[in-house]
Protein backbone atom coordinates (compact mmCIF):
# COMPACT_ATOMS: atom_id res chain seq x y z
CA UNK A 1 0.00 0.00 0.00
CA UNK A 2 1.49 3.31 -0.76
CA UNK A 3 2.11 5.64 2.16
CA UNK A 4 0.91 8.82 0.74
CA UNK A 5 -2.60 7.21 0.32
CA UNK A 6 -2.58 5.48 3.80
CA UNK A 7 -1.65 8.69 5.13
CA UNK A 8 -4.08 10.80 3.26
CA UNK A 9 -7.07 8.59 4.25
CA UNK A 10 -5.51 8.33 8.36
CA UNK A 11 -5.34 12.07 8.06
CA UNK A 12 -8.95 12.39 6.67
CA UNK A 13 -10.53 10.10 8.95
CA UNK A 14 -8.62 11.77 11.89
CA UNK A 15 -11.09 15.00 11.19
CA UNK A 16 -13.01 15.72 14.45
CA UNK A 17 -14.72 12.41 15.51
CA UNK A 18 -15.56 14.03 19.10
CA UNK A 19 -19.46 15.35 17.47
CA UNK A 20 -22.63 13.58 17.43
CA UNK A 21 -22.12 12.59 13.51
CA UNK A 22 -19.08 10.31 14.58
CA UNK A 23 -18.44 7.71 17.38
CA UNK A 24 -16.12 8.26 20.05
CA UNK A 25 -12.82 7.08 20.35
CA UNK A 26 -12.78 3.50 22.40
CA UNK A 27 -12.18 4.12 25.80
CA UNK A 28 -11.07 1.36 28.30
CA UNK A 29 -13.49 -0.60 30.12
CA UNK A 30 -15.65 -0.49 26.40
CA UNK A 31 -16.25 -3.58 23.88
CA UNK A 32 -16.01 -2.70 20.12
CA UNK A 33 -17.04 -5.00 17.60
CA UNK A 34 -16.80 -4.25 13.55
CA UNK A 35 -18.84 -4.99 11.14
CA UNK A 36 -16.04 -3.71 8.60
CA UNK A 37 -18.03 -3.54 4.84
CA UNK A 38 -15.70 -3.74 1.61
CA UNK A 39 -18.24 -5.11 0.06
CA UNK A 40 -16.40 -8.29 -0.78
CA UNK A 41 -16.76 -10.41 2.02
CA UNK A 42 -16.73 -9.97 5.88
CA UNK A 43 -14.30 -8.75 8.76
CA UNK A 44 -15.18 -8.52 12.07
CA UNK A 45 -12.82 -6.04 14.22
CA UNK A 46 -12.69 -6.38 17.82
CA UNK A 47 -11.29 -4.04 20.83
CA UNK A 48 -11.13 -5.91 23.80
CA UNK A 49 -11.78 -4.10 27.18
CA UNK A 50 -8.55 -3.76 28.08
CA UNK A 51 -7.46 -2.35 24.24
CA UNK A 52 -6.32 -6.10 22.69
CA UNK A 53 -7.53 -5.61 19.33
CA UNK A 54 -8.85 -8.93 16.99
CA UNK A 55 -9.90 -9.26 13.43
CA UNK A 56 -12.12 -12.24 11.93
CA UNK A 57 -11.38 -12.43 8.43
CA UNK A 58 -10.03 -10.36 6.07
CA UNK A 59 -12.19 -10.32 3.18
CA UNK A 60 -10.99 -10.06 -0.43
CA UNK A 61 -13.21 -11.80 -3.13
CA UNK A 62 -12.42 -10.58 -6.25
CA UNK A 63 -15.75 -11.94 -8.19
CA UNK A 64 -17.02 -9.54 -10.53
CA UNK A 65 -19.31 -12.12 -12.79
CA UNK A 66 -21.57 -15.02 -11.17
CA UNK A 67 -25.40 -15.93 -11.24
CA UNK A 68 -24.86 -14.83 -7.62
CA UNK A 69 -23.75 -11.28 -8.50
CA UNK A 70 -22.03 -9.17 -5.50
CA UNK A 71 -22.39 -6.46 -4.20
CA UNK A 72 -20.57 -2.93 -5.53
CA UNK A 73 -17.30 -2.88 -3.69
CA UNK A 74 -17.34 -0.21 -0.88
CA UNK A 75 -16.07 3.15 -1.02
CA UNK A 76 -15.31 1.80 -4.56
CA UNK A 77 -13.47 0.01 -6.69
CA UNK A 78 -10.35 2.01 -6.87
CA UNK A 79 -9.71 1.13 -3.15
CA UNK A 80 -8.93 -2.43 -2.00
CA UNK A 81 -10.55 -4.38 0.57
CA UNK A 82 -7.16 -4.31 2.42
CA UNK A 83 -6.72 -0.35 2.38
CA UNK A 84 -10.30 -0.77 3.41
CA UNK A 85 -9.67 -2.28 6.46
CA UNK A 86 -6.10 -1.07 7.10
CA UNK A 87 -7.95 2.69 7.15
CA UNK A 88 -10.31 1.31 9.64
CA UNK A 89 -8.23 -0.19 11.80
CA UNK A 90 -5.93 2.20 12.32
CA UNK A 91 -9.22 5.16 12.81
CA UNK A 92 -11.10 2.56 15.54
CA UNK A 93 -8.41 1.08 17.01
CA UNK A 94 -6.82 2.63 20.82
CA UNK A 95 -4.15 5.10 19.60
CA UNK A 96 -1.72 2.89 21.45
CA UNK A 97 -2.23 -0.43 19.72
CA UNK A 98 -3.08 0.67 15.74
CA UNK A 99 0.46 -0.53 13.96
CA UNK A 100 0.12 -4.05 14.92
CA UNK A 101 -2.78 -6.75 15.10
CA UNK A 102 -2.61 -8.82 18.58
CA UNK A 103 -4.81 -11.72 17.01
CA UNK A 104 -5.80 -12.52 13.32
CA UNK A 105 -8.66 -15.05 12.62
CA UNK A 106 -8.99 -16.56 9.53
CA UNK A 107 -12.58 -18.77 10.06
CA UNK A 108 -12.00 -20.66 6.72
CA UNK A 109 -10.66 -20.68 3.32
CA UNK A 110 -12.36 -19.08 1.36
CA UNK A 111 -11.68 -15.85 -0.61
CA UNK A 112 -14.32 -13.51 0.70
CA UNK A 113 -12.84 -14.29 3.80
CA UNK A 114 -8.74 -14.69 3.69
CA UNK A 115 -8.62 -12.68 -0.20
CA UNK A 116 -8.21 -13.75 -3.34
CA UNK A 117 -5.20 -13.63 -6.23
CA UNK A 118 -4.63 -13.33 -9.97
CA UNK A 119 -1.83 -12.52 -12.66
CA UNK A 120 -2.79 -8.90 -12.26
CA UNK A 121 -2.00 -9.50 -8.09
CA UNK A 122 1.28 -7.45 -7.29
CA UNK A 123 4.04 -9.06 -6.06
CA UNK A 124 5.79 -8.23 -2.75
CA UNK A 125 8.97 -8.51 -1.43
CA UNK A 126 8.33 -11.53 0.40
CA UNK A 127 7.49 -13.46 -3.17
CA UNK A 128 3.83 -13.61 -2.32
CA UNK A 129 1.27 -11.85 -4.14
CA UNK A 130 -0.65 -9.31 -2.15
CA UNK A 131 -4.45 -10.30 -1.35
CA UNK A 132 -6.33 -9.41 1.37
CA UNK A 133 -4.40 -11.20 4.08
CA UNK A 134 -1.44 -11.18 2.77
CA UNK A 135 -1.88 -7.05 1.51
CA UNK A 136 -3.18 -6.08 5.03
CA UNK A 137 -0.41 -8.65 7.17
CA UNK A 138 2.54 -6.25 5.35
CA UNK A 139 1.21 -3.06 6.07
CA UNK A 140 -0.04 -3.57 9.80
CA UNK A 141 1.76 -6.55 11.35
CA UNK A 142 0.04 -9.41 12.59
CA UNK A 143 1.45 -10.91 16.58
CA UNK A 144 -0.79 -13.72 16.56
CA UNK A 145 -2.12 -15.15 13.44
CA UNK A 146 -5.11 -18.02 14.05
CA UNK A 147 -6.71 -20.66 10.88
CA UNK A 148 -9.28 -23.14 11.28
CA UNK A 149 -6.41 -25.78 10.32
CA UNK A 150 -6.68 -29.34 9.31
CA UNK A 151 -6.93 -31.70 12.08
CA UNK A 152 -5.87 -35.05 11.73
CA UNK A 153 -6.21 -34.59 8.13
CA UNK A 154 -9.77 -33.94 7.83
CA UNK A 155 -9.97 -32.27 5.13
CA UNK A 156 -6.64 -30.64 3.16
CA UNK A 157 -7.04 -27.47 2.03
CA UNK A 158 -10.76 -27.99 0.39
CA UNK A 159 -11.24 -24.30 -0.32
CA UNK A 160 -12.37 -22.71 -3.51
CA UNK A 161 -8.68 -22.19 -5.63
CA UNK A 162 -5.19 -24.16 -4.83
CA UNK A 163 -3.65 -20.74 -5.52
CA UNK A 164 -5.59 -19.13 -2.92
CA UNK A 165 -3.85 -21.34 -0.60
CA UNK A 166 0.34 -21.74 -1.60
CA UNK A 167 -0.32 -17.79 -1.60
CA UNK A 168 -1.60 -17.82 1.92
CA UNK A 169 1.15 -20.33 3.18
CA UNK A 170 4.16 -17.92 1.46
CA UNK A 171 2.73 -15.20 3.44
CA UNK A 172 2.51 -16.87 6.79
CA UNK A 173 6.49 -18.11 6.16
CA UNK A 174 7.49 -14.61 5.20
CA UNK A 175 5.34 -13.01 8.31
CA UNK A 176 6.96 -15.90 11.10
CA UNK A 177 10.38 -14.72 9.55
CA UNK A 178 9.99 -10.93 9.38
CA UNK A 179 7.46 -9.81 12.18
CA UNK A 180 7.78 -12.85 14.56
CA UNK A 181 4.35 -13.75 13.91
CA UNK A 182 3.25 -16.81 16.16
CA UNK A 183 0.97 -19.38 13.70
CA UNK A 184 -1.57 -21.63 15.03
CA UNK A 185 -4.87 -23.70 14.21
CA UNK A 186 -7.82 -22.69 16.21
CA UNK A 187 -8.78 -25.03 19.07
CA UNK A 188 -12.02 -26.31 20.05
CA UNK A 189 -12.55 -26.55 23.07
CA UNK A 190 -10.30 -23.92 25.12
CA UNK A 191 -10.87 -20.55 26.79
CA UNK A 192 -7.67 -19.10 26.97
CA UNK A 193 -5.75 -19.40 23.44
CA UNK A 194 -7.54 -15.65 22.75
CA UNK A 195 -7.39 -13.51 25.93
CA UNK A 196 -7.27 -10.35 26.69
CA UNK A 197 -2.92 -9.42 26.65
CA UNK A 198 -2.77 -5.89 28.50
CA UNK A 199 -4.23 -6.61 31.30
CA UNK A 200 -6.57 -9.07 33.42
CA UNK A 201 -10.32 -8.97 32.32
CA UNK A 202 -12.01 -11.16 34.64
CA UNK A 203 -15.76 -11.34 33.27
CA UNK A 204 -14.52 -11.71 29.71
CA UNK A 205 -14.28 -14.69 27.56
CA UNK A 206 -13.88 -16.40 24.39
CA UNK A 207 -14.98 -19.80 24.29
CA UNK A 208 -13.80 -21.96 21.08
CA UNK A 209 -16.52 -24.08 20.06
CA UNK A 210 -15.75 -25.67 16.49
CA UNK A 211 -13.28 -25.83 14.03
CA UNK A 212 -12.11 -28.07 10.81
CA UNK A 213 -14.93 -30.48 11.18
CA UNK A 214 -14.49 -31.02 15.33
CA UNK A 215 -16.98 -29.45 18.09
CA UNK A 216 -16.53 -29.23 21.76
CA UNK A 217 -19.13 -30.84 23.47
CA UNK A 218 -18.50 -29.81 26.33
CA UNK A 219 -16.43 -32.37 27.87
CA UNK A 220 -14.09 -33.42 24.94
CA UNK A 221 -13.70 -32.18 21.51
CA UNK A 222 -14.94 -34.80 18.55
CA UNK A 223 -16.28 -35.30 14.81
CA UNK A 224 -18.75 -36.96 13.13
CA UNK A 225 -17.00 -36.64 9.42
CA UNK A 226 -15.60 -39.87 8.67
CA UNK A 227 -12.08 -40.27 8.08
CA UNK A 228 -11.18 -38.91 4.49
CA UNK A 229 -9.88 -42.65 3.22
CA UNK A 230 -13.18 -44.24 4.27
CA UNK A 231 -15.37 -41.24 2.55
CA UNK A 232 -12.83 -41.85 -0.68
CA UNK A 233 -13.11 -45.61 -0.38
CA UNK A 234 -17.51 -45.11 0.22
CA UNK A 235 -17.32 -42.48 -2.98
CA UNK A 236 -18.96 -39.60 -0.36
CA UNK A 237 -17.90 -36.31 -0.67
CA UNK A 238 -15.64 -34.44 1.79
CA UNK A 239 -17.99 -31.63 3.61
CA UNK A 240 -17.37 -28.32 1.84
CA UNK A 241 -15.19 -25.86 3.10
CA UNK A 242 -17.61 -23.94 4.89
CA UNK A 243 -18.69 -26.25 7.40
CA UNK A 244 -15.02 -26.22 8.45
CA UNK A 245 -15.52 -22.57 9.91
CA UNK A 246 -14.54 -21.68 13.86
CA UNK A 247 -16.80 -20.88 15.57
CA UNK A 248 -16.60 -18.71 19.01
CA UNK A 249 -18.91 -17.42 21.43
CA UNK A 250 -17.41 -14.11 23.58
CA UNK A 251 -18.68 -13.67 26.87
CA UNK A 252 -18.34 -10.28 29.00
CA UNK A 253 -20.68 -9.71 31.89
CA UNK A 254 -23.84 -10.06 30.96
CA UNK A 255 -23.28 -10.13 26.76
CA UNK A 256 -22.74 -12.46 24.81
CA UNK A 257 -22.19 -12.79 20.97
CA UNK A 258 -22.30 -16.08 18.97
CA UNK A 259 -19.58 -15.73 15.56
CA UNK A 260 -19.89 -19.11 13.23
CA UNK A 261 -18.11 -17.90 10.33
CA UNK A 262 -19.72 -19.90 7.25
CA UNK A 263 -21.08 -22.69 9.53
CA UNK A 264 -23.93 -24.51 7.39
CA UNK A 265 -26.01 -27.35 7.61
CA UNK A 266 -26.88 -27.85 3.74
CA UNK A 267 -27.30 -31.61 2.24
CA UNK A 268 -27.66 -32.98 5.90
CA UNK A 269 -30.16 -35.23 4.72
CA UNK A 270 -28.15 -36.81 2.31
CA UNK A 271 -25.07 -36.76 4.23
CA UNK A 272 -25.44 -35.99 8.36
CA UNK A 273 -21.45 -35.58 8.82
CA UNK A 274 -22.42 -32.14 7.05
CA UNK A 275 -24.20 -30.82 9.78
CA UNK A 276 -22.30 -29.20 12.38
CA UNK A 277 -24.79 -26.31 13.42
CA UNK A 278 -26.67 -29.09 14.91
CA UNK A 279 -23.99 -30.36 17.69
CA UNK A 280 -23.16 -27.04 18.39
CA UNK A 281 -26.25 -25.42 19.18
CA UNK A 282 -25.89 -28.84 22.53
CA UNK A 283 -23.44 -26.33 23.95
CA UNK A 284 -24.49 -22.77 23.39
CA UNK A 285 -27.30 -21.06 25.10
CA UNK A 286 -29.05 -17.71 24.53
CA UNK A 287 -26.71 -14.35 23.04
CA UNK A 288 -27.19 -10.90 22.33
CA UNK A 289 -25.95 -10.78 19.21
CA UNK A 290 -25.74 -13.13 16.47
CA UNK A 291 -23.14 -12.69 13.60
CA UNK A 292 -24.96 -14.24 11.09
CA UNK A 293 -23.91 -17.36 9.44
CA UNK A 294 -22.64 -17.42 6.36
CA UNK A 295 -23.58 -14.38 5.28
CA UNK A 296 -27.34 -15.17 5.94
CA UNK A 297 -27.74 -17.69 3.11
CA UNK A 298 -30.13 -20.70 2.87
CA UNK A 299 -28.84 -23.50 4.33
CA UNK A 300 -27.66 -22.16 7.47
CA UNK A 301 -28.48 -20.82 10.50
CA UNK A 302 -30.61 -24.01 11.04
CA UNK A 303 -34.12 -23.50 13.08
CA UNK A 304 -32.24 -25.62 15.70
CA UNK A 305 -29.42 -23.68 16.64
CA UNK A 306 -31.13 -19.91 16.07
CA UNK A 307 -33.65 -21.66 18.80
CA UNK A 308 -30.72 -21.91 21.21
CA UNK A 309 -29.58 -18.40 20.56
CA UNK A 310 -32.25 -16.29 20.25
CA UNK A 311 -30.37 -13.14 19.20
CA UNK A 312 -31.60 -9.99 20.26
CA UNK A 313 -29.53 -8.56 17.53
CA UNK A 314 -28.76 -10.37 13.90
CA UNK A 315 -25.40 -8.82 12.11
CA UNK A 316 -25.36 -9.85 8.71
CA UNK A 317 -22.34 -9.11 6.62
CA UNK A 318 -24.04 -9.88 3.06
CA UNK A 319 -22.62 -8.57 -0.01
CA UNK A 320 -23.92 -10.90 -2.88
CA UNK A 321 -27.65 -10.77 -4.44
CA UNK A 322 -29.14 -13.41 -2.48
CA UNK A 323 -27.75 -12.44 1.03
CA UNK A 324 -29.45 -13.01 2.95
CA UNK A 325 -32.19 -15.68 2.34
CA UNK A 326 -35.69 -14.87 3.26
CA UNK A 327 -36.56 -18.16 4.45
CA UNK A 328 -33.30 -17.86 6.21
CA UNK A 329 -34.66 -14.78 8.26
CA UNK A 330 -38.17 -16.44 8.56
CA UNK A 331 -36.64 -18.70 10.97
CA UNK A 332 -34.62 -16.17 12.68
CA UNK A 333 -37.98 -14.70 13.33
CA UNK A 334 -39.40 -17.47 14.29
CA UNK A 335 -36.42 -17.96 16.98
CA UNK A 336 -36.32 -14.44 18.08
CA UNK A 337 -39.84 -12.28 16.70
CA UNK A 338 -38.43 -8.92 17.94
CA UNK A 339 -34.72 -9.27 16.91
CA UNK A 340 -33.08 -6.41 15.51
CA UNK A 341 -31.60 -7.16 12.39
CA UNK A 342 -28.79 -4.93 10.67
CA UNK A 343 -27.26 -5.63 7.08
CA UNK A 344 -23.88 -4.33 5.62
CA UNK A 345 -25.42 -4.36 2.18
CA UNK A 346 -28.80 -4.75 0.28
CA UNK A 347 -28.65 -5.70 -3.38
CA UNK A 348 -31.51 -4.44 -5.45
CA UNK A 349 -32.28 -7.96 -7.21
CA UNK A 350 -32.96 -8.87 -3.27
CA UNK A 351 -35.65 -6.35 -2.06
CA UNK A 352 -38.70 -8.12 -3.86
CA UNK A 353 -37.58 -11.74 -2.38
CA UNK A 354 -36.97 -10.26 0.99
CA UNK A 355 -40.09 -8.16 0.79
CA UNK A 356 -41.75 -7.13 4.08
CA UNK A 357 -38.87 -8.32 5.86
CA UNK A 358 -36.87 -4.93 4.48
CA UNK A 359 -39.67 -2.77 6.71
CA UNK A 360 -38.43 -5.00 9.98
CA UNK A 361 -34.70 -4.43 9.33
CA UNK A 362 -32.47 -1.29 11.13
CA UNK A 363 -29.87 -1.09 8.52
CA UNK A 364 -29.78 -1.92 4.96
CA UNK A 365 -26.17 -0.82 4.13
CA UNK A 366 -22.74 0.51 6.04
CA UNK A 367 -20.26 -0.40 8.86
CA UNK A 368 -21.67 -1.39 11.65
CA UNK A 369 -20.38 -0.49 15.38
CA UNK A 370 -21.61 -2.37 18.66
CA UNK A 371 -20.25 -0.66 21.77
CA UNK A 372 -20.42 -2.44 24.81
CA UNK A 373 -20.70 -0.73 28.23
CA UNK A 374 -18.06 -1.67 30.61
CA UNK A 375 -19.48 -4.68 32.51
CA UNK A 376 -21.48 -5.53 29.62
CA UNK A 377 -24.78 -4.43 31.24
CA UNK A 378 -26.08 -3.03 27.97
CA UNK A 379 -25.11 -1.84 24.35
CA UNK A 380 -25.24 0.92 21.76
CA UNK A 381 -25.41 -0.28 18.02
CA UNK A 382 -24.16 2.50 15.29
CA UNK A 383 -24.25 1.81 11.68
CA UNK A 384 -21.66 4.41 9.34
CA UNK A 385 -21.62 5.57 6.07
CA UNK A 386 -19.21 3.45 4.24
CA UNK A 387 -19.21 5.13 1.00
CA UNK A 388 -15.69 7.28 2.28
CA UNK A 389 -13.48 6.92 5.38
CA UNK A 390 -15.03 9.79 7.44
CA UNK A 391 -17.08 7.55 8.85
CA UNK A 392 -20.50 9.22 9.56
CA UNK A 393 -23.26 8.08 11.81
CA UNK A 394 -25.91 7.12 9.61
CA UNK A 395 -27.58 5.44 12.68
CA UNK A 396 -27.96 5.60 16.50
CA UNK A 397 -30.06 2.28 18.29
CA UNK A 398 -29.95 1.29 21.87
CA UNK A 399 -28.92 1.37 24.70
CA UNK A 400 -29.84 -2.53 24.15
CA UNK A 401 -29.50 -4.25 27.57
CA UNK A 402 -28.32 -7.56 28.51
CA UNK A 403 -30.00 -10.54 29.88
Amino acid sequence: MKRLFTIGLVLLSLISCKDKNHVSPWKEGYLDIHAVNTGRGESMFYVFPDGTTMLVDCAGSLLKEHKYMPTDPKPDSSVTSAQVISEYIRHFAPKSNRESLDYVIISHYHSDHMGDVNKHSPIAEGGYRLSSTSELGTEIPFKKLITRGDHNKVVTYNCSKESIMKNFLKFVDWTKEKNGTVYEYFEPGRDDQIVPLKKEVPSFKIQNIAAAGYYWTGDSVVTDIPPREELEAAGLPLPPENNMSCVFVLSYGDFNMFSGGDLQYSKRDLYPYYDLETPVSKVVSKVEVMKASHHGTSNTNCQELLDVLRPDVFVVNNWRDIQPNPETIGRLYKASPDCDVYLTNLAERNREPLGEYLDRFKSLGGHIVIRVAPGGKSYMIYTLDDSDFNYRITGTYGPYECN
